[in-house]
């Protein structure tokens, strides 16, 4: 580890939208308090947690109880209103940035003007890249290449090979991304009409129409654990993704995406999600009958 730039780091306040994420939520902000300074800062929104996520959590973080959940757009948009800083690093409560990890991710925004939003590569707790690290925007054709079997036409390119030096990309995880708070608020924030997931896609897909572009820096490197605060709400997630891809069709399908086609799509989601519904409701009901023992 070398020592973080507290000049970088003054510019820029660090969003994290908090529900139930248990110990992880201090984890995340002390690593990032790690220094002997206060910088970043660290605004917290809590949409109403239950759990003793907030117990421990560091003095010098700014606490905004929300007393409700607000979602994470919500959440997200409520923190940003908050802040004054020119970046703002929008990160869940389960991931680990390290200070010097953040201030490389300043000074690729500061060496691309025409970029308005980076992120890195993003492992889980195996060490493995997870999937939507980086990514292609959703189009109905890689939509199919995602389910298809065997295809490499989708939309998650975590599969491939990653590139040697940082790049543009269309997409990258939602768990970690510094975005600069002038584009941000030029596209009036996050949706908060998608109720979980695809809302950052809809911030890249709206950030590229305005004309930014997006960075992927590949030697930088997060750990994201993934669905501390949603493992309670396995069923709601799955609800929620497909109403956010529906969401997020409707809003960017454009000529991808003819008029005739999109009653096959509804059913196509709805068949998908009976599935899948179907698919985790037998572990959701052994749980909640252990939980009741």
């Amino acid at each position: 580890m070398t020592a973080p730039d507290t000049a970088a780091l003054a510019r820029v306040s660090v969003l994290i939208v908090n529900y139930n994420s248990g110990p992880w939520l201090a984890k995340t902000v002390n690593q990032l308090l790690s220094t002997a300074t206060s910088e970043p800062e660290i605004i917290v929104v809590d949409n109403g947690s239950v759990d003793a996520s907030l117990a421990d959590l560091d003095s010098r973080v700014r606490l905004d109880r929300a007393g409700k959940n607000l979602g994470f757009a919500g959440g997200i948009n409520r923190a940003a209103a908050q802040s004054e800083r020119e970046l703002l690093l929008l990160l869940n409560p389960d991931c680990l940035i390290r200070p010097d990890t953040l201030t490389r991710l300043v000074a690729e925004l500061d060496a691309h003007p025409e970029a308005a939003l980076v992120s890195g590569r993003i492992v889980g707790e195996d060490g493995h890249e997870q999937r939507a690290s980086r990514r292609r925007l959703p189009r109905p054709r890689l939509i199919l290449g995602e389910i298809l079997p065997l295809s490499t036409s989708g939309v998650d390119l975590s599969r491939t090979a990653p590139p040697a030096e940082p790049t543009e990309v269309e997409a990258v995880s939602g768990a970690c991304m510094l975005v600069r708070a002038d584009a941000l608020h030029a596209v009036s924030g996050l949706d908060p009409d998608y109720p979980l997931h695809f809302e950052d896609l809809d911030l890249f897909a709206r950030l590229r129409q305005a004309g930014w572009t997006l960075r992927w820096v590949p030697e930088v490197e997060i750990l994201h654990a993934g669905g501390k605060s949603s493992a309670s709400r396995p069923l709601g997630v799955e609800i929620d993704k497909h109403r956010g891809l529906w969401r997020y069709l409707s809003r960017h399908g454009g000529d991808q995406w003819p008029a005739w086609q999109r009653p096959l799509w509804a059913l196509a989601l709805l068949g998908h999600l009976l599935l899948r519904l179907a698919m985790k409701l037998p572990a959701v009901l052994r749980q909640r009958w252990k939980a009741s023992r």
